[in-house]
């Protein structure tokens, strides 16, 4: 029993894990991990088992036909490669069926024509309020331009009466 508790408290933690925090991660996270994860199962692995893999035996008697293997295999491989060519190199690629796509005239459903309601409705809105600010800016530089000319014309009206006092003296 002792052994039994903590690999099912091991497996609910795991799963607690997997279900909830690892989604949260980027795919770069959960691959960096993976990498991680895969190196030190691979150190463990060769360390726990290194007095194995130097005592087995069986394989020592094929080192001396591994060159003949590679280059039989690499024979193989050329003669399908040439075969190919010579066989006029055309894959069996089957008829692309005709689509028929509909109008976007028809694509117009509820959400697009709600979306082309309120795109409308915005639009107008920034006229009025461009019309509305076109015509107070109007309005404000014909009252500046009005207050100049009486500026002006206030002005003169000062200078002729100082040049006819003067005229007069």
């Amino acid at each position: 029993m002792e052994l039994f508790l903590p690999s099912i408290f091991l497996l609910i933690v795991a799963l607690i894990i997997i279900v909830l925090i690892i989604p949260q991660f980027s795919p770069l996270i959960i691959t960096l991990i993976s990498a991680a994860i895969l190196v030190a199962a691979t150190y463990n692995h060769f360390t726990m088992f290194w007095n194995e893999y130097t005592q087995s035996t069986w394989q020592q008697g094929l080192k001396l036909f591994a060159p003949g293997i590679i280059i039989l295999a690499i024979f193989f491989y050329l003669l399908i490669a040439i075969g190919s060519f010579f066989t006029g190199g055309k894959v069996p690629v089957p008829a692309v069926p005709a689509i028929n796509v509909p109008s976007a005239a028809s694509a117009t459903n509820f959400l697009t024509s709600t979306l082309n309601n309120s795109m409308a409705a915005v639009a107008d809105a920034t006229d009025a309020v461009k019309d509305t600010v076109t015509g107070a800016v109007n309005q404000a530089v014909s009252r500046t331009n009005e207050s100049l000319n009486a500026m002006n014309n206030a002005n003169n009206n000062t200078k002729n009466i100082t040049r006819s006092k003067l005229a007069v003296i």
